[in-house]
């Protein structure tokens, strides 16, 4: 079965990450993939690992599976990983 991504998932997914005081804003891209964006470089310096946990335990809690691409900027659910080069 198809998953999608809605908007109000990634609203409540930022405010889930706003809680817990990792620098990083999700924007809705599609119903597929959505983009991981940074607030500031140093602020997100070893906060990869928390930020992926914090992603797959929100998208658990709504019965969807997520993959990252290589640079931990699209997320997607189940079915595919799109790649996206690192923001600057």
């Amino acid at each position: 079965m198809r998953q999608e991504f809605t908007y109000n998932q990634i609203a409540h997914l930022n405010a889930a990450l706003h809680e817990q005081r990792l620098p990083y804003r999700i924007s809705f891209h599609d119903a597929e993939t959505a983009v991981v964006e940074p607030l500031g470089f140093c602020a997100c310096d070893g906060k990869e690992g928390m930020l992926k946990a914090a992603i797959e335990a929100f998208f658990e809690k709504e019965g969807m599976t997520v993959t990252f691409s290589d640079h931990c900027e699209i997320i997607s659910p189940g079915c595919r990983t799109v790649s996206m080069a690192a923001c600057q």
